[in-house]
């Protein structure tokens, strides 16, 4: 048989392609734009299945995520062609696309491991209509993510995780899997579904990603593989080694088949991220003789002027990270000498672990805006562009009160100059998720099938995080550069009056820096889920319309703990503290001794009496060595110190040191300012005993869930040749949630003693007495359970159907609703009401404010009515012109509300601005299209025969919903606090309207060759920023390109190059500074080139 006679199985196929290959010369010109000359291959892998196959044999009852994920390598015959490598991936993804029921595309373990992609979060961004985050968290765009982060398919955030069709989920208040904590090498391939059935657990409105690993029957026999790989990083200049083995066998006995495999993987990945950033933006009024004045006056009345908008500061960063990923599987099966029967059990284990430092200098622009607001340098002027936005200037504000300057002071502190933060930021943490699962298929008869699984799966979270302020002052030179990196000076102060700052002309200089505050965060949380389901199919005869009808039950208990305190601020010293001069020598003029910020080469023993005596404080320079890969000025001028982030790793040890340095300062000033200082997490009041958590802190979630399913397949060919395919059925689901909490009101300490130096008294201090004897009454450390149980069930029909029509050509119609639950953080039942009692809080609101952010246990799923319509032609196993239009209406979107309550307590009441998300009453829009395309070139002669292209093209619209916001008067508002922008004119969150991938590659004679860009345009990173004023922020259009060339020293053995943002690719983003959607910088981003040196043996 020859090899063409191998490929024509049907007639009309054969009749297509000899009439296209006639044609093949021509079209060679038009090859990118003509895709119909590959039905000039005549050598595939294997031949397709038909578009109605069933079940695979041995199998009882296959879930539709199965059936269109199933592989079965035994169906290769002897005549077929076997390919390897690249094509080998495309060939076996394109069959799982085309011979699905469902719309799904899917990436195969050698298409993950053709790039160089470290995690799962990477290999999804190949896929038509996903993308990814490139930072840690959406609400907090300052901290990069080397790697990706958060996955979004279509447009939406909605998307369900699954390992081998079952719930996996990273412990904590989210609800699905970290997708970046685990290893791509420990997967055979990864699904992403579009479009649900019945059978499908529900939860993804965008989408559901399924993580396959392997299992003995993948193989016929024996196999052994290897890798083992050097990763480098060209910013960070630091290298680390990758290592997986997977070995796999099965036997055949008297009483059936066995199947043992395990696999180990140990991925290390370090790198940098620099950034330079302009910090925020606000409206303030200039008017006719130059001054930059508030919006409103002292009495709230409006100043006369132009608006202008205005940046507080600036900020540099620079991160370092280490990753470190474990994952390891095991899996056995056994199958009946008859095939009716087929056990699997599997265990996954993926654990990861990374450390992370970061030394920042950034404007304390809350100070700035307290002291009096950011201020052109006398003699100079801000310049503007057409849209009154700030283009360039040198920024310097006052300083205010200052206690150093009482008598007795050093005087050391400017009387004009930006406050810095000088960040020193350890990070610590370690995600584990252990996945234990049995599944048994039992076909008692020919038409009956029935499988029952079992799952248990346990996963923790741990995360220590611990950070310090020093302070610098400066006056900050900027010059915006359209979308280049902005050109950010931090100078040293020329207006600083009669004080002795910078006598030491240095920044590395302990003279010239003070510990300003602390911050610590712990997360310690825990995870389980139990959950069983039962199906049974009934098939019919093959010329009978109906195929089969499933029906199913599936019941799932899971239990999480989720324990993540607050980000536990606190000042170690300040300016407008520190108390009366050293008792023992009132007159004394040593450092710090009149009282003031306890600075760098001031000696620490937590006893302020005795100021001379002791050690300076750990600290040490950091330098900004090659910023930003030199395409952006070193703002520092030299460097600066910080706090040792390498003692910031060891949580135990640092906060002792750092609590003696808050002691030398809180002894003197928690009863002159009102100011208690900070405290380690552990040590606050309130906390549960023997953990660093309050019971706020403590999020105990239960949530059960029972499901039943009906699902009817069908298929049949019609007398014209085409053929039907699809299911229809619906899906019932109930859920129990119990979410328990509290209300709180904190114990707080209001000591308003007189001071005796003469220094100015906080504002809080300054409020009549009636009102701070009503805010102790307040905080009197009540607490209130709030237990609320909330149960909801939905009926989820859906719609599947596909038509083929010959020659490759077919088409689909889905249509199916579907819901998404929210994350447990946003349900959490707990309301911290705690006094806000800062000057600037006080100033702006006439007294103290609480202002916190809380979770609604109400919180119900977001729900969506999907439509798809897919055009798809396979004109080879390796070649595809697909085409896809989808529309979902979603209701009930998670949006977050702001509005000021008051709260009354112990007979005392006071207003609060909270901030909690709701489901609104609107509905969201998405509409779009996927356009696809690959094929291999193999008609082209001699070396180029090896070339081919994938590509894919996606489109997206949506419509947001608005949210509750504060009234445009409120005067947290009009002090640019907190944002007001409506929000229902910004697209939906994580949404990029355009995005695409060109895929080039190459493989012949032992070579493979492989070049992928990936491109996304602008998208919605936060409609809340986690910093004030608490506005929109946008990632900007962003593009990288990654290569791999790998070559087959022998059958056995591949040794291969691959790199990651080749093009040294700049991350940017953008505030929204006004109600007119008007967007200036925020921030740039570079990071590493990531270079990987690998060996990799496979053995059969």
């Amino acid at each position: 048989m020859t090899e063409m006679q191998t490929v024509c199985g049907t007639s009309r196929v054969c009749d297509r392609a000899l009439a296209l290959k006639s044609g093949a010369s021509i079209m060679v010109l038009t090859l990118l734009a003509a895709p119909q000359i590959a039905f000039a291959q005549a050598n595939p892998a294997a031949a397709q299945p038909s578009a109605n196959a069933q079940v695979p044999s041995g199998g009882a009852v296959v879930t539709e995520a199965e059936a269109a994920t199933a592989t079965p390598q035994e169906a290769a015959g002897a005549q077929d062609i076997i390919v390897t490598g690249i094509r080998r991936s495309l060939q076996s993804a394109q069959a799982i696309k085309r011979n699905s029921e469902v719309v799904v595309d899917s990436i195969s373990a050698e298409d993950i491991g053709a790039l160089p992609d470290r995690s799962v979060t990477e290999a999804l961004q190949r896929v038509p209509g996903v993308s990814i985050s490139r930072f840690s968290a959406g609400a907090d765009p300052d901290h990069f993510a080397t790697e990706g982060s958060g996955v979004v398919v279509r447009g939406l955030t909605y998307t369900r995780s699954e390992i081998n069709g079952r719930d996996s989920f990273s412990a904590g208040n989210g609800r699905g899997l970290s997708f970046a904590d685990v290893p791509s090498e420990l997967l055979g391939g990864v699904d992403v579904f579009k479009s649900p059935s019945a059978d499908m657990i529900e939860g993804g409105i965008a989408g559901t990603v399924n993580l396959r690993t392997r299992v003995p029957f993948d193989s016929n026999g024996f196999t052994f593989g290897a890798t083992l790989e050097n990763n480098y990083g060209d910013f960070v200049k630091k290298s680390s080694p990758t290592l997986s083995a997977l070995v796999s066998d099965r036997w055949a006995t008297g009483i059936g088949d066995f199947g043992l495999l395990g696999s180990f993987v140990r991925s290390q990945v370090r790198s940098r991220a620099d950034s330079v950033q302009i910090s925020n933006w606000g409206a303030r009024v200039l008017t006719a003789d130059g001054r930059l004045l508030q919006p409103l006056d002292a009495n709230n009345v409006p100043n006369e002027g132009t608006t202008v908008y205005v940046p507080r500061g600036a900020a540099s960063r620079s991160q370092e990270f280490n990753r470190t990923r474990y994952g390891y599987s095991a899996a056995g099966q056994w199958r009946s000498l008859d095939r009716s029967m087929t056990a699997t059990a599997q265990f996954l284990r993926t654990d990861s672990r990374e450390n992370w430092t970061e030394n920042s200098i950034e404007v304390a622009t809350d100070n700035v805006l307290a002291a009096g607001d950011s201020q052109p340098f006398p003699g100079t002027s801000f310049t503007f562009d057409d849209d009154n936005a700030f283009t360039s200037g040198l920024i310097t504000g006052p300083n205010g009160f200052r206690a150093d300057s009482q008598p007795g002071g050093d005087g050391r502190t400017p009387e004009n100059g930006l406050q810095s933060n000088n960040i020193a930021r350890g990070n610590q943490s370690r995600f584990v998720t252990n996945d234990a699962s049995f599944n048994f298929k039992w076909q008692p008869t020919k038409r009956l099938g029935i499988s029952v699984d079992y799952q248990h799966v346990w996963s923790t979270v741990k995360v220590t995080d611990l950070t310090v302020w020093g302070t610098t002052y400066q006056n900050a030179d900027i010059k915006l550069n359209g979308n280049k990196p902005a050109f950010v000076d931090f100078v040293p102060v020329a207006n600083k009056g009669t004080s002795n700052y910078f006598a030491n002309p240095n920044y590395t200089d302990p003279s010239n820096s003070f510990y300003r505050s602390a911050m610590d965060h712990i997360e310690d949380s825990e995870g389980n889920e139990d959950s069983a389901r039962i199906d049974l199919d009934y098939s019919f005869p093959e010329e009978s319309w109906l195929n089969s009808v499933r029906v199913g039950y599936r019941f799932s208990d899971r239990q999480n703990q989720a324990r993540s305190s607050a980000y536990n601020w606190g000042v170690l010293s300040e300016i407008w503290g520190g108390g009366a001069p050293d008792p023992a020598n009132p007159g004394s003029n040593l450092p710090g001794a009149g009282g003031g910020p306890v600075w760098f080469d001031r000696p620490i023993d937590g006893n302020p009496a005795t100021r001379t005596t002791g050690a300076t404080a750990p600290q040490e320079a950091f330098l900004y060595e090659n910023f930003f890969r030199g395409q952006a000025n070193d703002p520092s001028n030299g460097g600066r110190l910080f706090y040792p982030g390498s003692q910031l790793q060891n949580y135990g040890q640092a906060i002792q040191q750092i609590q003696q340095i808050a002691q030398e300062w809180r002894s003197y000033t928690s009863t002159n300012s009102g100011a208690d200082g900070w405290v380690p997490l552990a040590q606050r009041s309130g906390v549960l005993a023997g953990t660093p958590f309050r019971p706020g802190e403590v999020n105990p979630v239960s949530e059960r869930n029972n499901a039943a399913y009906v699902s009817v397949r069908f298929g049949n060919d019609l007398s014209n040749g085409w053929d039907v395919s699809g299911n229809v059925g619906v899906r019932y689901t109930e859920t129990k949630r119990i979410s328990s909490g509290f209300f709180a009101f904190p114990n707080q300490s209001f000591n308003c003693v007189a001071p005796t130096d003469g220094s100015a008294i906080s504002r809080f201090c300054s409020l009549p007495a009636a009102t701070q004897a009503a805010a102790a009454l307040f905080q009197n450390g009540a607490l209130t359970p709030n237990d609320v149980e909330l149960t909801y069930d939905y009926f989820l029909p859906s719609v599947n159907l596909k038509l083929g029509v010959g020659g490759g050509l077919q088409f689909r119609v889905a249509f199916a609703k579907s819901v998404a639950p929210p994350d447990f953080l946003l349900t959490r039942s707990y309301y911290n009401v705690s006094l806000n009692t800062s000057d600037q809080t006080i100033l702006f609101n006439n007294g103290p404010v609480a202002i916190f952010d809380v979770g609604n246990p109400f919180l119900k799923p977001v729900t969506a009515d999907n439509l798809d319509l897919t055009a798809e032609w396979y004109f080879s196993n390796v070649g595809q012109l697909t085409f896809s239009a989808f529309a979902k209406n979603l209701h009930g979107v998670q949006s977050v509300g702001t509005q000021r309550q008051t709260f009354t307590n112990n007979g005392a009441s006071f207003d609060a601005i909270v901030t909690t998300p709701v489901n609104s009453d609107e509905t969201g829009k998405v509409r779009g299209f996927e356009v696809g395309y690959q094929q291999t070139y193999d008609f082209l002669p001699g070396f180029l025969s090896g070339l081919g292209l994938s590509a894919n093209f996606t489109y997206v619209k949506s419509s947001g919903v608005s949210q509750q916001q504060l009234d445009p008067n409120d005067p947290n508002v009009a002090a640019g606090i907190i944002s007001s922008v409506d929000t229902g004119r910004l697209s939906l969150q994580g949404l990029s309207k355009y995005q695409y991938n060109i895929g080039p590659f190459y493989q012949k004679n032992g070579l493979e060759l492989r070049a992928a860009y990936n491109w996304r345009s602008r998208n919605l990173l936060t409609i809340r920023d986690v910093i004030a004023p608490n506005a929109p922020v946008y990632a900007e259009k962003y593009g990288q390109l990654d290569a791999s060339i790998f070559y087959a020293v022998t059958p056995e053995i591949r040794m291969g190059f691959q790199g990651v943002n080749l093009g040294k690719s700049i991350t940017r983003t953008s505030y929204v500074i006004n109600s007119d959607l008007l967007t200036r910088p925020r921030n740039w981003f570079i990071n590493d080139r990531r270079f990987t040196f690998s060996v990799r043996a496979s053995f059969k």
